[in-house]
């Protein structure tokens, strides 16, 4: 057991039903099957979760009805014994490990409604639709009010049967049996309106009910649900207090609490700027004040933070989500005293969050997430090859990783003093810690495989250290994009990179950060804490256009909590001495600063690599060298290149 975890890895109940630790993989939507079922990849990613020690697994939103989102009517798997039978399936190989497992189930999205599958989408009254909202929701008739409560008794029994351990009623961030219980998006005259209280339970009651009948009093039912929508008109602390007191009344064995809505979508998925453990006190807290039944929370744990939730009686049981798909394995090397070894999600919301654009969702720092089967274990090597990775970035630094793995002699070359690469820099606000975190593993697991590291050491194509190579990686990274704007070569100009790095004394009181994307609307934000007069110049309509929307509501938040000026749809026309002279459509304008920081995007070192690649065949080029990427693209292509090597 590890040493100062241990209250973590107490035996805890939910009702009658005792989980192995404190430690549950939160339910999040994988897109792992269709049609209402759990496929094979997502047996072997749950099962890969209970492999790794949690003590309870939650599955990911399940439907139990086809008469709501208009997705769900194409789900022909859905209330049948198809659907049954991939819950047992799951239930039979996560028992193995000692690992309980509870169904989420969910009536549907309604106005937060996946778009692409017509445009009936149903609320409890006429919503504009969250993804398309020149659309708008029509209210569920009592019809099918009455067939979802009855569907939910079915899909009940049918867990119970299937094995299940225990059930979670999807009740929160705006989702459809939340709409029913707020006066924001319900706005119905019926007896399932909100005229009062009993009216605006009566449908999570029937649904309690429905599922109570169907599986026993002594069966866990779970209900998860916000604390507090955090935006104007939405259900507050108290409302929602006087239904969690009623539901503990009603028999609930325990809640899973959080904050928020997609209308302020950052606490959905909470982004780096929230800071870590954000549920802890929002909803853990508070729910203990209400109720003696345990309390669930998640909000991106570390182990630091799972403990103090636990010891300070905030929280029950930790739930963790995008730390598990970064980890699956997350709980026991807690538990067998590896903390250093867990890799940490970063919190970029790019890859799990339905794909992000790409074929299909993975996670930035584990590729093998949601691919168990297929890359899930990295098999040894028959020969052992030496591989030289030039570049101790992020991608260079999974290449070797896994080639290492593999059992490869594998060294890395660098230029620098020190290895991370660009991460060094982006790492450099306070907020963006996990990016810290995700050095520091890299560094660990570069000494305990063996890889050896050249540091101040610049490799060309005639290097000779490159002649006895079996496979040579080159991830040589990008430098900052210089623009062609009159005087950039000005004194008061400083790129991003030296800003985080080497610049700070130089920085004087009023600074003008040129580019509004993700790097610029950082440094803006660090600065402003810092107590400098920032303004923060886009050509662009907004800033962070190329980032999550997650990450635009809590870039936003800050801006304007630190006062940065913020001007969007402006460009530079020129550097001075005074500044810069920007261009809108109020016309130009000299903008005052004694610093001006570049932050317009970065420019792939691609020529190293390609005379590198002119004279070894036996070469590939992989991270920001070939196209400036995210983490999670430098981090799939540092993978595959590692497990390449045979």
């Amino acid at each position: 057991m590890s040493k100062g975890y241990s209250k973590l890895f107490e035996r805890t109940y939910i009702g009658n039903m005792g989980v192995k630790n404190r430690f549950a993989l939160a339910p999040m939507g994988t897109g792992l099957g269709s049609d209402g079922l759990i496929d094979d990849d997502g047996l072997e990613y749950y099962t890969e979760r209970a492999k790794g020690g949690v003590g309870l697994l939650i599955l990911g939103f399940q439907n139990v009805t086809r008469v709501t989102d208009p997705a769900a009517r194409t789900y022909y798997g859905v209330g049948t014994p198809l659907q049954e039978m991939s819950w047992a399936r799951v239930a039979d190989r996560v028992h193995g490990y000692g690992t309980k497992i509870m169904a989420q189930l969910s009536i549907g999205l309604g106005r937060c409604g996946i778009p692409g599958y017509g445009d009936d989408y149903v609320s409890a009254s006429e919503n504009p639709v969250y993804y398309e909202p020149d659309k708008m929701t029509r209210p569920l008739t009592r019809e099918e009010i009455h067939q979802a409560v009855k569907d939910y008794g079915v899909a009940a029994a049918a867990c119970k049967r299937a094995g299940m351990d225990a059930i979670e009623i999807h009740a929160h961030f705006g989702y459809l049996l939340d709409q029913f219980m707020t006066k924001k998006w319900n706005r119905r005259e019926d007896e399932y309106g909100t005229q009062n209280f009993e009216n605006q339970t009566r449908l999570i009651t029937e649904i309690y009910e429905a599922t109570r009948s169907a599986v026993g009093k002594d069966y866990p039912i779970v209900v998860r649900m916000v604390t507090d929508h955090m935006i104007p008109d939405g259900r507050g602390k108290e409302e929602s207090a006087e239904i969690i007191r009623y539901l503990d009344q009603l028999g609930v064995d325990a809640f899973d609490l959080d904050v928020g809505c997609y209308d302020i979508k950052d606490w959905c998925f909470p982004t780096h700027y929230l800071g870590d453990g954000c549920m802890a006190d929002l909803a853990g807290a508070y729910g203990k004040t209400l109720t003696d039944k345990p309390i669930m929370t998640v909000g991106s744990y570390t182990p630091q933070t799972a403990l103090e939730a636990v010891e300070s009686g905030k929280s029950d049981f930790i739930l963790l989500g995008r730390g598990m798909l970064a980890d699956p394995h997350f709980v026991n090397k807690l538990c067998y005293g590896h903390p250093e070894d867990i890799r940490p999600c970063i919190k970029c919301n790019r890859f799990c969050l339905g794909g992000a654009g790409y074929v299909d969702s993975s996670c930035a720092v584990n590729p093998a997430c949601f691919k168990e089967k297929k890359y899930g274990t990295i098999n040894m090597s028959k020969i052992t090859r030496k591989v030289t990775v030039i570049g101790g970035g992020i991608a260079g630094m999974e290449a070797a990783r896994v080639a290492a793995i593999k059992g490869h002699d594998v060294t890395i070359y660098d230029k620098a003093d020190q290895l991370g690469g660009q991460l060094i820099p982006a790492m450099d606000p306070p907020f963006k810690s996990r990016l810290s975190n995700l050095l520091d593993y890299y560094k660990v697991q570069m000494d305990k495989l063996g890889v050896h590291i050249e540091l101040n050491h610049e490799i060309n194509a005639d290097s000779t250290e490159l002649a006895n190579a079996h496979t040579i990686i080159v991830a040589t990274g990008a430098h900052p994009f210089k623009p062609p704007i009159e005087g950039v070569e000005n004194d008061k100009i400083m790129d991003v990179i030296e800003a985080h790095l080497e610049g700070r004394e130089c920085i004087g009181q009023k600074v003008l950060v040129a580019g509004g994307g993700a790097s610029g609307c950082d440094i803006a934000i660090e600065l402003a804490q810092e107590g400098k007069d920032v303004i923060l110049v886009e050509m662009l309509d907004q800033v962070d256009a190329t980032g999550t929307i997650e990450d635009r509501f809590s870039i936003h938040r800050l801006l304007k909590k630190y006062n940065v000026d913020v001007l969007t749809d402006t460009k530079i026309r020129k550097f001075n001495d005074q500044g810069a002279v920007v261009q809108n459509s109020e016309g130009r304008q000299q903008l005052p600063a004694d610093t001006i920081i570049v932050a317009m995007g970065m420019h792939p070192n691609i020529e190293p690599g390609k005379a590198i690649l002119d004279k070894y065949t036996n070469a590939v080029m992989v991270g920001d060298c070939t196209k400036v990427a995210q983490i999670g693209e430098a981090v799939r292509e540092g993978f595959f290149a590692g497990l390449a090597v045979d």
